[in-house]
């Protein structure tokens, strides 16, 4: 009888993150809270609920279950119970995505203020970059040397930044343009990319393989290649995909050598057009403007039915209709670079 009381709740676990993943978030909602009452694993149907009320953009709600879920203890990423910092040695960890991190080290300054010291142990790939956030002074990565139990009091991962602070909504963006790269890197970088005969845009169209739903079919960029008035960009990291109007693009293979080189391109374009990865969070925080496309079921940072961001002012959002509509999402991103284009000339000649 135990085993079949089991499998039931488990059924109707993974019926809710079908739910969610579908975006019918009242019933997945409901049916979160049912399997919990059935026996489901409680951290599992925490995260779930705790996505509902993220997309939602109730981030009270959202943090009482992140407690929940440090209270469960079964969370190898949940490394702070929720103790005041005031005064100690903190160890930020960034074990998320990049754009996680990136997203997150708004709150350095806040923290900086609060603790005693903090260390910011980040990915390889972001040693270079995260020194110039504003806030962040002493960084560590973990190819390099591990801060030992007695340089921290303190240790916690990134994406708890937002419920440590209690953030509401009503507070975000916290701060804008808080990543502010050397002026002599940017010089270097207008340099090699000449002078700008038309608005710069820059392009990507392909996310991290692990989520191939965020990444757009480079066939059908076609539509927004053939605006004219203005020069795009090849911002695409990893090999240049070959497709029909791909040899449009400039290039330039700064974009490929780093993600501080990134950044420091991002900072040089009048506009950028992603799909959901780095280059939107870079943009950002930069706070170059910046659209970003996005398929149906987008993560919880972009909640729900918006075409802004409150974490990131300088961005726009352009949402699949329907699951997998990417038709869609480039037809309107078109529209709104012809009266992008249209607005600049008007304010040049102004």
């Amino acid at each position: 009888m135990a085993d079949v009381i089991e499998l039931s709740a488990e059924n109707v676990l993974r019926t809710a993150e079908e739910l969610l993943a579908t975006r019918r978030l009242d019933v997945a909602m409901r049916r979160f809270q049912e399997a919990e009452r059935m026996g489901a694993v409680p951290d599992r149907c925490a995260a779930g609920r705790w996505q509902v009320h993220m997309l939602r953009g109730d981030f009270a709600a959202a943090w009482e279950e992140s407690r929940a879920i440090r209270e469960g203890g079964h969370d190898p990423n949940c490394l702070w119970r929720g103790e005041d910092v005031r005064g100690k040695r903190v160890i930020v960890r960034c074990l998320h995505g990049l754009g996680d991190a990136v997203q997150f080290f708004r709150y350095a300054p806040p923290l900086e203020a609060m603790a005693e010291s903090v260390v910011w142990e980040v990915p390889p790939d972001l040693l270079q970059l995260a020194p110039y956030f504003r806030g962040v002074e002493h960084v560590v990565t973990w190819d390099g040397e591990e801060p030992t139990n007695k340089d921290w009091d303190v240790q916690i991962e990134s994406m708890e930044l937002p419920c440590m602070f209690q953030t509401r909504l009503m507070d975000l963006p916290i701060v804008t343009d808080y990543l502010c790269l050397p002026r002599r890197l940017a010089d270097s970088v207008h340099a090699g990319m000449g002078t700008a005969s038309a608005p710069r845009i820059g392009l990507v169209w392909a996310a991290g393989e692990w989520n191939q739903s965020r990444s757009i079919p480079p066939e059908l960029l076609s539509q927004v290649l053939e605006t004219g008035g203005c020069e795009f960009w090849n911002m695409q990291g990893g090999p240049t995909q070959h497709a029909d109007g791909l040899d449009r693009l400039r290039d330039t293979k700064l974009c490929h050598s780093g993600v501080l080189a990134l950044a420091s391109v991002i900072e040089q374009f009048d506009l950028v057009i992603t799909v959901d990865t780095l280059a939107a969070h870079l943009a950002g925080a930069l706070g170059v403007e910046a659209w970003v496309m996005l398929q149906y079921a987008a993560d919880w940072r972009w909640m729900m039915n918006r075409d802004d961001s409150p974490w990131y002012p300088s961005l726009r959002l352009f949402r699949q209709p329907t699951p997998g509509n990417w038709a869609a999402v480039l037809h309107a991103v078109r529209y709104a670079l012809q009266e992008w284009l249209e607005s600049d000339g008007e304010e040049e000649a102004a």
